[in-house]
């Protein structure tokens, strides 16, 4: 359960155990939300559009390039190993990660970039927990093999595989340490994402979208030196190293961040989308599909990063109160 993880008998593209359609329509929900949400206004919009590009750029780079993963057959598909909802995903995690940190802090300051990283990481963690016990996507297995018969195109070496769409090995070395079949560095990787889009807005004064969205994921590279510097300095695992950067780094951001000036108004149609994602994930562990295929251990996982992030969501969208700074010295003598 713990460790490395690979399925005993590679699967082939058709082979998925489950169907993905509520999924589908999932994606498809959160997505509308997202429009609604918009409000016909251009800069969301354009936010949502490159969201978008974002998905589509990423899963069919990492399919043909890296060979990182193979999705299973949605209603629609943009290619073999690329479902629809896998592209469409970026939209509502993307769009929903950059708006409610911009809520949570000031835009312009440190902790904007990594409270950006962690609502990435909170929104998309429960979803990829799950996704290889439940047949959603598929990861390589030990011996590089994603996808047997896949006949999609891959560049260089790993097209010239008769076995199908594999994986290379620099993919591998970064996906090989594995908590019940998921990659530790995946869901670091998602919280470089945003942390990355985040200082990209700040360095261009949040003047467009294509350029942060596009070119943070990039720049979010930093983070796999600093996990190796960890990992080194105390002889410690992937697991432990990206644990203790997400929380530590969070936690400071938490900590020792000031809210935004004047403070947003609530918006309840923007929590919708991360409490409509996180209950249904968090429901389909405990009672779906997820119930019957996932261990004890990683269900209450879900139950609670599902818990916790749509709290954080919640204080994003104003529906938590916080704690009031004392503006007079009137204020500031009732707590000395």
């Amino acid at each position: 359960m713990w460790g490395v993880y690979s399925p005993k008998t590679p699967m082939t593209v058709d082979e998925f155990p489950g169907s993905v359609h509520s999924l589908d329509v999932l994606v498809f929900t959160l997505v509308l939300l997202v429009l609604a949400h918009t409000r016909g206004s251009p800069w969301k919009l354009a936010l949502a559009a490159a969201s978008l590009a974002l998905g589509l750029l990423t899963e069919q780079l990492s399919l043909r390039l890296g060979g990182t993963h193979c999705h299973a057959s949605g209603i629609v598909n943009v290619s073999t190993c690329s479902s629809a909802n896998s592209v469409f995903w970026y939209i509502p995690w993307v769009y929903t990660g950059v708006t409610c940190a911009r809520r949570l802090t000031d835009e312009c300051s440190w902790a904007f970039p990594l409270l950006s990283g962690m609502l990435f990481f909170g929104l998309c963690g429960v979803y990829e927990a799950q996704g290889p016990l439940v047949g959603w996507w598929r990861w390589p297995a030990a011996d590089g093999l994603v996808a047997s018969g896949c006949t999609i195109w891959q560049a260089g070496p790993l097209g010239l595989d008769a076995r199908g769409l594999v994986a290379s090995p620099h993919v591998m070395e970064a996906l090989g340490e594995r908590l019940f079949g998921v990659p530790v560095m995946a869901p670091y990787f998602h919280f470089a994402f945003g942390w990355g889009i985040a200082v990209v807005y700040q360095l261009t004064a949040f003047k467009s979208h294509a350029l942060p969205v596009l070119l943070g994921p990039t720049i979010a590279l930093v983070w796999d030196p600093a996990m190796r510097v960890v990992c080194t300095a105390f002889g410690a695992s992937k697991l432990a190293a990206v644990c203790a950067l997400m929380l530590g780094s969070t936690f400071a951001a938490l900590a020792l961040s000031a809210p935004p000036q004047p403070s947003p108004p609530r918006d309840l149609l923007l929590f919708s989308i991360p409490l409509l994602s996180g209950t249904t994930f968090a429901l389909h562990a405990i009672v779906g599909a997820g119930a019957l295929r996932e261990p004890p251990e990683l269900k209450l996982f879900v139950v609670t990063l599902a818990l916790c992030a749509t709290l954080l969501f919640a204080r994003s969208c104003g529906l938590l109160p916080r704690v009031p700074i004392a503006s007079t010295a009137t204020e500031a003598k009732k707590w000395a």
